[in-house]
């Protein structure tokens, strides 16, 4: 069967099941999930069938609910888990450079589960985006 989205409204094609999934693969390109469509395609079948959290493997619940997990500096999808294990597993990926007016340098910072991972300082913004993208490289995960 072919779904006419034009015969509903917008709110009862949202609850159609390819309502649903536009609205879930849209929502997780926004927080910036880079990965192919054939691939996304695979991560949301993983995300409908998922019934415990890969990490820790506590069931879901109301008040944990599952979500997707990706690299934020990347992009890359790593798994599908519980809301509590995606908030303890961050990557800060805002303002990874900044200027530090203390010591009158660039500053190249990487917090990972809230810890820095990456934290040095330079003369030049070029040379902060350089050690950024190969750190990048170099770990991709």
């Amino acid at each position: 069967m072919i779904f006419n989205y034009k015969m509903f409204d917008r709110k009862e094609w949202n609850k159609t099941p390819k309502g649903k999934k536009c609205n879930t693969i849209n929502a997780w390109k926004c927080r910036g999930l880079k990965e192919s469509k054939e691939f996304i395609d695979q991560i949301y079948e993983e995300y409908l069938n998922s019934e415990e959290c890969q990490l820790c493997g506590e069931p879901y619940s109301e008040h944990n609910r599952k979500e997707m997990e990706h690299n934020h500096l990347t992009g890359e999808f790593r798994n599908i888990c519980c809301k509590r294990c995606n908030m303890w597993k961050t990557d800060k990926a805002v303002k990874n450079i900044t200027w530090d007016k203390d010591s009158n340098k660039y500053r190249v910072q990487i917090k990972r589960n809230y810890k820095n991972v990456l934290n040095k300082f330079y003369k030049t913004e070029e040379e902060c985006k350089e050690v950024l993208n190969q750190f990048i490289i170099d770990n991709p995960h």
